[in-house]
C-alpha cells in the first residue's frame, strides 16, 4: 500500500478537525479509507454521538460509508440490521472510528457499525479520565465475585431504558452499545474494540451478563476481539480474542494482568500499518498472530 498522508487541510476543514485527523492517523489505519472518505470525515466538525455504517472497500474507491448523527436515525435506516460493531479508543473521532471499522468490514466482507465515542483531540484528557478511570473501576466492580455487582448492573440498565437517560449516566458509546445488545430482533455476531473501546465492550457485556441474562445468552456465539487493552469478559462467550503489543506499556497499564492475551511481538498501541511498531489488526483478525 502506498504511503498516504492524512488529508489534514482539506477545504472546509477546521483547525480542530485537522488536529483530530492527525491524532486518528497516528493511531488508526486511515490508509484503509479512500481519499474521498478520509477527506469527508476529516472535514467534519461534529464529533459527538454519531454512528457510521462502514462497508467493505478494499479497492479504496469512492465513498462506501454512511453517517448517522444519532441512534434514532441509524435505527430508522432501511435494510438488514447490522450484526458487526467496532468501538475505537481514546481521542478518536469519525475518522479513526471509520478506519477501525473498515479493517473489520474488509475482513468479513460485510458492513460494520462504528460507534463513535464522541471525542476528538480537544477532549483527549477528558476522555482518558472519564474513560479509563470510570470503565476500569466499573469493570472491577462488575466482577461476579464482588457483592455490589448485580445491584450496580441493574442500576445501570435501569438508566438505559431511554437514550436520553442513558447518555446522562453513561458515555454515549456505552449507552449505545447496550441499546444495540438489548434489541431482541438484532443478533450481534462481532464486537471489535481498540484501547478504551475494549473497556467499553467489557463493561457492556458484564452489565448484560449480570442484569439481562436473556439478551446476554443470545451472544453465546458472538466473536469478541480487543486490541490495545485486555479486560475481563463474562463467562458464556464462545469466542474471545484479546491482543496486546509486546511494547504497549500504555495498554498494559490499562489491562487486567490476570486475563489471557496474545502478545504481538515488536508492536505498540497503534494500528496504523504505515508506521513502525504497529499492531497488525488485519493479521490478528485472520488468525495469523495466534
Amino acid at each position: 500500500m502506498a504511503f498516504d498522508a492524512p488529508p489534514l487541510f482539506t477545504p472546509g476543514a477546521s483547525p480542530l478537525a485537522a488536529r483530530n485527523a492527525a491524532l486518528d492517523w497516528a493511531f488508526y489505519d486511515v490508509g484503509s479509507l479512500s481519499a474521498a472518505e478520509a477527506g469527508l470525515l476529516a472535514a467534519e466538525t461534529t464529533l459527538e454521538g454519531s454512528i457510521l455504517v462502514v462497508h467493505p472497500n478494499a479497492e479504496r474507491a469512492g465513498v462506501a460509508l454512511e453517517k448517522f448523527e444519532g441512534f434514532e436515525g441509524f435505527r430508522a435506516a432501511p435494510g438488514a440490521l447490522l450484526r458487526r460493531f467496532a468501538l475505537a479508543g481514546v481521542g478518536s473521532s469519525d475518522l479513526g472510528a471509520a478506519a477501525l471499522a473498515r479493517t473489520l468490514a474488509n475482513h468479513l466482507g460485510e458492513p460494520v457499525g462504528a460507534i463513535v465515542a464522541g471525542y476528538g483531540a480537544a477532549d483527549l484528557v477528558a476522555e482518558a479520565l472519564g474513560g479509563w478511570f470510570f470503565f476500569g473501576g466499573a469493570n472491577r466492580l462488575l466482577a461476579p465475585a464482588e457483592p455490589p455487582s448485580k445491584r450496580l448492573a441493574a442500576a445501570i440498565l435501569s438508566s438505559d431504558d431511554a437514550a436520553s437517560a442513558a447518555s446522562r449516566r453513561l458515555t454515549w458509546d456505552a449507552a449505545t452499545l447496550l441499546r444495540l445488545l438489548r434489541e431482541p430482533e438484532r443478533q450481534v455476531a462481532t464486537l471489535l474494540g481498540h484501547s478504551k473501546g475494549s473497556l467499553t465492550i467489557s463493561f457492556a457485556l458484564q452489565v448484560l451478563a449480570l442484569a439481562d441474562a436473556a439478551n446476554f445468552a443470545r451472544l453465546g456465539e458472538a466473536r469478541v476481539v480487543t486490541a490495545g487493552a485486555v479486560q475481563p469478559m463474562p463467562p458464556g462467550l464462545g469466542d474471545v480474542r484479546q491482543f496486546l503489543g509486546a511494547l504497549d506499556w500504555f495498554g498494559e497499564l490499562n489491562s487486567d494482568p490476570t486475563v489471557r492475551r496474545t502478545l504481538v511481538p515488536h508492536a505498540w498501541h497503534h494500528l496504523n500499518t504505515q508506521t513502525p511498531a504497529h499492531l497488525d489488526l488485519a493479521a490478528a483478525l485472520a488468525g495469523r498472530l495466534d
